[in-house]
This record gives C-alpha cells, sequence and structure tokens, in this order.
C-alpha cells in the first residue's frame, strides 16, 4: 500500500507524525520553523487521505498501524518518537504497545481511543424502531460528528474506527508518553486525556490553552513541550 510522507530536516532523532481524521500531512506544519533544525521529520499521509492509497473498506485501526509498522520497517527507522493527534493516536497508540523496540517514546495529542456513544447511538436506544425509520438522513447526521458528515467514502472505515475501545491497548504501553490536551476541546473531552493517562504507566498529561487542534494555535508551546519531553 503506497503511503505518502513529507520530511524535513537531515539530523537528530525521527518524529514521526500521524494526523487526525479528514486530515493529512500538512495538518502538523506549523511546528516545522520549531523542530526541524534538531529532529528529522516525518509526516505521513494516512491511508484513504491526502497523497495516500485508499484503503479497503474492511480496514480497522489495528489494519491502519498494521500498515504503517510496515512502512517505519521498510525505512529502518528506530527508535522512533511517534506523535499522534486524534485518530492518528490512536494508531500511533497500538503502534507503540506491539512494537516497544522501535518506538522510543510517544506523544498523543488529544487522542482517539476511548469509546463514547453518540446522540444518535443514544436515540436509538429510546425512541421506537418505526419512529427512527421516518427521521430523514439529514436530521441524523445533523446530530452526528463532523467527521462523520464527512467521511465520504470511508464512511464504513470510520463507522468501525469509531466503535473501536482501545483500553487494553493504551494499558500495554510500557515507554515513556506525553499526552496533551487542549481545555476547550469540543470534539474530545480532555476527561478522556486522564482516562488514557490512568491506563500508561510511564505517562504524564499536560493540558493546555486551545481546542482540539492546539498545536495550530500555540505551536511554539507544543514544540516546547515535545522537546522537553524528548530531552528527559
Amino acid at each position: 500500500m503506497y503511503i505518502y510522507h513529507f520530511q524535513f530536516g537531515v539530523k537528530g532523532l525521527p518524529l514521526v507524525f500521524f494526523h487526525g481524521w479528514q486530515q493529512d500531512s500538512r495538518s502538523f506544519f506549523s511546528l516545522v520553523p520549531f523542530l526541524h533544525q534538531d529532529y528529522r521529520l516525518f509526516f505521513l499521509d494516512l491511508p484513504g487521505f491526502g497523497q495516500s492509497e485508499n484503503p479497503p473498506l474492511s480496514f480497522s485501526s489495528f489494519d491502519y498501524a498494521k500498515a504503517i509498522t510496515n512502512w517505519l520497517k521498510k525505512r529502518n527507522l528506530k527508535q522512533i518518537v511517534l506523535i499522534g493527534h486524534s485518530f492518528g493516536g490512536k494508531i500511533a497508540a497500538i503502534i507503540s504497545a506491539e512494537n516497544p523496540k522501535v518506538v522510543n517514546k510517544l506523544i498523543l495529542i488529544a487522542s482517539s481511543g476511548v469509546s463514547h456513544p453518540r446522540i444518535v447511538s443514544n436515540l436509538v436506544k429510546i425512541i421506537p424502531k418505526k419512529t427512527l425509520e421516518k427521521i430523514p438522513n439529514r436530521l441524523k447526521m445533523f446530530f452526528a460528528s463532523r467527521d462523520y458528515k464527512e467521511a465520504g467514502l470511508l464512511l464504513p472505515i470510520f463507522k468501525r474506527v469509531v466503535k473501536e475501545d482501545i483500553h487494553p491497548i493504551f494499558a500495554k504501553i510500557k515507554i515513556p508518553t506525553l499526552i496533551i490536551w487542549g481545555k476547550r476541546d469540543q470534539e474530545l473531552p480532555s476527561q478522556d486525556g486522564k482516562v488514557i493517562q490512568g491506563l500508561i504507566k510511564k505517562s504524564k498529561l499536560v493540558l493546555i490553552e486551545g481546542d482540539h487542534f492546539p498545536f495550530w494555535q500555540n505551536p511554539q508551546k507544543i514544540a516546547k513541550l515535545i522537546k522537553n519531553f524528548i530531552a528527559k
């Protein structure tokens, strides 16, 4: 499977970035000016996004992790620092749990992986089936997330991955982990960060000003957190 990537920097530890759903490799470019002189930066388009090949519609988060692990092995990247945002955080967590000899440290920014029932799911439980069938699809989508609305051809994959609860995967992670969360995140609550911190033994949670994309609002602050964490 073809996975597109963009690289900045030629020296230092390799930092590999995984973007969130409906994003691409450019998502983290705001961090480049603050990191490229000290590290080798690899920004990937996850399969189905940007310029990467579309995955089979049967793909799960674990399939994404396997495909990217193969990509890392082909490039002989070792002792890397994985940095994942949202859906990319879930993939980074799976890779880190399964490949501790390859991944040196893990940074999760507003990571998914803690299951949440959506409003639509709750409606299904309380509204009679005959009534529910009369609700227009557009109204159902109104109650769903923005990612659901924009999933397009990848909707079968999105429906699958949002149902995945990877609590056991988080608990398997043994490497040092930094968890960063925006205090005003409306996509994934900061409480999720506390749950993840409780599952990963060697983890630290940092709450900062910002929403679901704190590296857009304050890239210098995020870059400083990354540098300090790697230096420890």
